[in-house]
């Protein structure tokens, strides 16, 4: 029982392919078959999920930051200084010429002295609204008349068209007593 060696497959030829054994592939589908049509649904659902989730981290963002900046053109709610609420007045077309810091700042944070449209201006940065109200208490039982702009931490005491224009351009309460 000798076998004899065998030559390696790699050199024999390959089968002869059976006839019966290969069938012709079938003929592509309409295209009215649904593997023709894209998955609307699918596509409107993830849409909407997209949607939703972009929502939900603007939502989260916003609360996990800190409080958003004021936009681009609108003014600052707050000031430091009085100093710093002229200044920003000037470069709004407001101009109040001669700054002075009063030494004399009672419940204020500071206060200060200028001239707008050659009439005199007192301005006061205080720590809350709760002092600029006091201030127009203060000011309204004291003398006649009084045109203020009442801001979140600060007030304008000025000549009427003056103080009024700076309520308009700081979006904030302008109140007056004749």
């Amino acid at each position: 029982m000798t076998e004899k060696p065998r030559e390696p497959l790699d050199h024999l030829d390959p089968p002869a392919p059976d006839p019966e054994a290969t069938q012709p592939l079938p003929p592509p589908p309409p295209r009215q078959h649904p593997v023709h049509r894209p998955p609307v649904a699918l596509i409107a659902f993830l849409a909407a999920g997209v949607v939703i989730a972009g929502a939900v981290l603007a939502i989260l963002l916003g609360r996990i930051g800190p409080d958003p900046a004021p936009a681009s053109g609108s003014p600052p709610r707050r000031f430091l200084s009085p100093q710093a609420l002229v200044d920003y007045l000037d470069r709004r077309g407001l101009g109040c010429d001669g700054f002075q810091a009063v030494d004399d700042a009672r419940n204020a944070v500071g206060r200060g002295r200028c001239v707008a449209a050659g009439q005199p201006v007192a301005v006061g940065v205080y720590e809350g609204h709760s002092d600029v109200e006091a201030q127009w208490v203060a000011m309204a039982g004291s003398r006649e008349p009084l045109f203020m702009a009442l801001g979140e931490n600060w007030a304008v005491d000025g000549p009427a068209g003056w103080t009024r224009r700076v309520a308009e351009v700081m979006n904030v309460q302008y109140r007056a007593q004749p």
